[in-house]
């Protein structure tokens, strides 16, 4: 029998899912109900239940012949989501990095995942006031820079679906109405950045651009985010060109001819509010 940690608090049906998966290796690609319930201890009805469950997810498939189980393609998509982003972080880093020492504030990288807002990357403030978040945490995407510029590109259904999660409201400034959203969007994508003006943190302002791979697909978003910096100011009117011209370089840096944003300024975002 398998070396199995202690359940804890975990959802029992999960981490016995989870114990299949790690079952398989390079030297057992490929598994029988029978095997399995013996190295995990756990009756054949129930690893067959599992099995049928994860064999509809596409995380396992079974052989024809023989009936033996082999991981899926499902967990090789899933995997190189999580390759693609060490590699993003990897060719971003020196990029972001630039940009930090240019304007001295919190320097994110961000993608979307389920609707949300992952911080794959930060850099920290040089100033007394920081910001509270951390690698691998989430946001809400439709009232933070990062997360509007990543939804801004989005397929009309996929973001139907985040719509349809519902938009929380945080300050007085959050965008809680669908059209209004959509609208909204439609103008990031217009002018190729976008503004959060404390709409998920009133005092927190940032300013963010997309990340576009060799496709042309939006892939992440680079964000400055400041405390209390007004919207309107020289200094905001810097970091949107920062942030630009970082996600172009790290665009180009992923193969991608040309960004497909155009520089912004003033003239741009006068034909945009703030939120």
């Amino acid at each position: 029998m398998a070396h199995r940690r202690p359940a804890g608090n975990g959802i029992r049906a999960v981490e016995r899912a989870a114990a299949i998966l790690k079952a398989f290796s390079p030297t057992s690609p490929s598994l029988g109900v029978t095997e399995l319930a013996r190295r995990l201890g756990l009756h054949k009805s129930t690893i067959h239940r599992l099995l049928a469950t994860l064999e509809h997810e596409g995380f396992v498939v079974q052989d024809a012949e023989g009936g033996r189980y082999r991981l899926g393609l499902q967990l090789f998509e899933l995997g190189s989501l999580v390759i693609n982003s060490m590699e993003l972080q990897k060719i971003a880093r020196s990029y972001l990095e630039e940009v930090h020492r240019a304007c001295g504030e919190t320097v994110h990288l961000a993608i979307l995942d389920e609707g949300e807002v992952v911080y794959i990357d930060k850099i920290e403030s040089t100033r007394q006031l920081r910001m509270h978040s951390l690698i691998g945490r989430r946001s809400p995407a439709h009232c933070t820079g990062l997360g509007k510029v990543l939804l801004a590109w989005l397929p009309a259904p996929a973001l139907d679906q985040v719509i349809r999660r519902g938009l929380r409201t945080y300050t007085s400034r959050t965008i809680s109405s669908p059209d209004m959203l959509r609208n909204h969007l439609a103008l990031v994508r217009q002018r190729g950045y976008a503004i959060d003006d404390g709409e998920h943190e009133e005092l927190i302002r940032c300013a963010a651009a997309p990340v576009f791979d060799h496709t042309g697909q939006v892939v992440a978003a680079v964000s400055i985010a400041s405390v209390g910096v007004d919207v309107e100011s020289p200094r905001f009117e810097e970091y949107i060109g920062l942030v630009q011209s970082c996600t172009r370089s790290i665009s180009h840096a992923l193969g991608h001819g040309h960004a497909g944003v155009s520089v912004g300024g003033a003239d741009a975002r006068r034909n945009l509010p703030a939120r």
